[in-house]
């Protein structure tokens, strides 16, 4: 079942804000989710189609900035989270952070030359509605001849009904994380937390949610924020995206060329 998109999306999670994911997984991000959106490969894909600068969302702890700095291309890190952003400083100082929501771009119109919207970045914001606002934002942000790049899940087939889901992420000696997620198909949202279960210390909750939709639907919020598809492919090393792709990373350019 394909999710409605629609403007009065129920905003998820009680109590969830933009900056709660990072705050609740600052410590164990760089340990967890080392090898998504490889960092080296990420850095040359970017770099390849623009000198910069480039505006990472939701940038965390800077682990595809550092890189793309590296790479020699100028990048700022945007995250709404102190948490995530202080690690990104201590790993990395000379890549400048902003500390803001990425519906809300604190930047000047034509800054960059490119906006990075990484590992499903995009469908953390809680409403398709806010994801619209987010790419009109980043079209704004890049120079008429700049790019939006957004790598995203392709979502599957899903259920018919509202379904709850309980897995174990990791099974050690004196720890276990469970995941646990519901997900409503009619909105395309799945809200969870990662139960962190550590011997002799407190229970950790850690809250996410996303907000998903397939490529097409994407396409179609980034032609109402002013922005058409330039390419697309299933990785990040220039894989071939195709029925069988369960990513993708696409480039968007302003519509007819202009901004």
């Amino acid at each position: 079942m394909e999710p409605t998109i629609r403007d009065d999306d129920d905003p998820g999670m009680r109590g969830y804000g933009p900056a709660t994911y990072g705050d609740g997984f600052a410590d164990v991000y760089d340990d967890w989710y080392a090898d998504v959106s490889p960092p080296e490969a990420t850095a040359r894909f970017v770099a390849d189609r623009t000198t910069g600068p480039v505006l990472e969302l939701g940038s965390g702890t800077g682990r595809l900035a550092g890189p793309l700095r590296a790479a020699g291309v100028p990048v700022v890190g945007l995250d709404a989270s102190l948490a995530m952003l202080t690690r990104s400083v201590d790993r990395h100082p000379d890549v400048p952070v902003v500390a803001a929501d990425m519906a809300e771009l604190p930047v000047r119109d034509g800054a960059f030359g490119a906006v990075l919207v990484a590992f499903n970045t995009l469908f953390n914001l809680p409403t398709h509605a806010l994801q619209r606002r987010c790419l009109t934002q980043a079209r704004r942000a890049v120079r008429p001849d700049g790019i939006v790049v957004v790598e995203a899940f392709v979502p599957g087939a899903g259920v018919d009904e509202q379904t709850d889901h309980v897995d174990v992420v990791r099974l050690d000696a004196d720890r276990v994380v469970l995941r646990v997620s519901r997900t409503d198909p009619v909105r395309g949202t799945v809200h969870g937390h990662h139960v962190d279960l550590r011997d002799g210390q407190p229970v950790r909750l850690r809250p996410w949610q996303v907000c998903f939709v397939a490529p097409d639907a994407l396409d179609d919020m980034a032609a109402a924020a002013g922005l058409a598809v330039d390419d697309r492919h299933g990785g990040w090393a220039g894989e071939r995206f195709d029925a069988a792709s369960d990513a993708h990373v696409t480039v968007y350019r302003h519509a007819n060329g202009h901004g």
